[in-house]
Parts: structure tokens; sequence; C-alpha cells
């Protein structure tokens, strides 16, 4: 069985993305319209990480701020799922709050 994720950007002329919108093949008829998204993925040939980010021109410096700060946490939970490696997902929710300090963001 394959599934899919789609994401669909619309650019402005000068390449700047407007409108973000994503849906999966479990529900192709639902598009939703997003302001950012970061992919990351694995390369195992290279032995690398490669990376997307990409937002909209609409989206306010406090949402980037909150998604990074959201982000970081829930990178911690999936290390701490997929390797159970507790005590560092711990030390990385712990400077994810103080990160979270740092940009004024309350948690």
């Amino acid at each position: 069985m394959e599934k899919e994720i789609k994401f669909a950007i619309t650019l402005d002329e000068n390449n700047v993305p407007e409108k973000i919108t994503w849906n999966s093949s479990e529900d192709e008829k639902q598009s939703e319209e997003i302001k950012s998204l970061l992919i990351s993925v694995w390369d195992k040939k290279e032995n690398l990480t490669k990376r997307i980010d990409l937002w909209t021109k609409d989206m306010y410096v406090e949402e980037m701020k909150m998604m990074y700060f959201q982000t970081l946490m829930t990178m911690a939970d999936g290390l701490e799922r997929a390797t159970g490696e507790n005590e560092v997902a711990a030390e990385m929710r712990e400077f994810g709050k103080k990160i979270a300090a740092k940009l004024d963001i309350k948690t």
C-alpha cells in the first residue's frame, strides 16, 4: 500500500509563497491551507538530513517563533518515542523552555 502527502505552493511574481495547501491520499478531497511548513528527510546515501522550510508572506514573526518552539518540543517527543532517549529528550524540552523565554513565548 502506498500513501501520498501533497503540498501545493502558489508563488507571487517574485517566487515568494502566497499560499500553501496540503492534503493526503487518505483524504484527497480535504485540502487544508497552511502558512508554513518544515520538512526534513534523511538521505541514507549521503548520510545527511535534507530540508525544506517555506512560509507565506502573510505569516507573522510571532507565529514563526511559536512554530519553531513547538517543532523543537515535538522533536523531543519523537526522539524519546523512537529511541528511548528519555534524558536527552528532557534536556531538549528544557532547552526549548529557555528558547521560549528568550523569544517571549507564553507556554
